[in-house]
């Protein structure tokens, strides 16, 4: 984790242009975050996404089809070299990212800002965003994983906390943010596919069904569009308004 954190900073202090914070005003770390919080919890087009996303979940969870695909990739795809690449993308999305995006963020407001930076705030700003909505999800509907000895998909209030992949959230932050920010159109479409990879190695190692990836993804493109420069903000009748802050 320490290493990451290190190179991290190293990659803030060394990627041009850059523009020196000493002196200058500091852009506070949490500056922004009312506006990307009503941006997340009061658009409508979050709310409608995060609805799809919960209706396509629950069917998969009750019809069958998480257990019928959680089999069909376990017994006729899952080899050794699916084994091989699920540990490597497995890493991503780790809890000490969110450690590692919050001490580049704080880099970024108070220290040196940078392309890097601003990538690795607004990173932090989305997991903070998409966060609750992950955790209420997971603990509420209370679904289990494959390989637990009492294996569902279905829904069990506060009965486990596997309803949503957190892996598959905090994988998928960062590629989000970079298909968002990244110059070069044609990256764009690369780093959204690369976004998926974290949470299809829970699948791969049958720590998650189908339906709590795909929810964990989802919140975190919800969160990822809340926090974005260009991200429209939202009344409180949820109609969306334009942007007044790219912080």
């Amino acid at each position: 984790m320490w290493v990451i954190i290190g190179l991290s900073l190293v990659c803030a202090f060394l990627v041009r242009p850059s523009r020196s914070r000493r002196g200058k005003a500091a852009r506070p770390l949490f500056k922004g975050t009312g506006a990307h919080w009503r941006r997340n919890y009061a658009s409508r087009r979050t709310f409608l996404r995060l609805g799809a996303a919960l209706a396509g979940s629950a069917v998969l969870a009750y019809s069958g089809a998480d257990e019928a695909f959680d089999g069909l990739w376990s017994g006729s795809v899952r080899s050794r070299g699916t084994d091989a690449l699920a540990k490597t993308v497995y890493h991503g999305g780790q809890r000490y990212w969110f450690l590692n995006w919050l001490v580049l963020g704080g880099v970024d407001a108070w220290l040196r800002t940078n392309a890097f930076t601003r990538w690795g705030r607004k990173n932090f700003e989305a997991m903070a965003v998409g966060l609750p909505t992950l955790w209420t999800l997971q603990r509420c509907l209370g679904a289990t994983r494959p390989s637990d000895p009492d294996p569902s998909p279905r829904y069990r209030f506060l009965h486990d906390d596997n309803s949503a992949s957190g892996h598959a959230f905090i994988g998928a932050i960062p590629w989000l943010t970079l298909a968002r920010r990244a110059p070069q159109r044609a990256l764009r479409p690369v780093a959204r596919v690369v976004s998926l990879l974290t949470g299809w190695s829970r699948i791969n190692d049958r720590k998650h069904y189908l339906s709590q990836v795909i929810l964990g993804w989802t919140i975190a493109w919800n969160a990822v569009e809340a926090v974005a420069d260009d991200a429209p903000a939202a009344d409180p009748a949820g109609k969306e308004l334009p942007c007044a802050d790219s912080a």
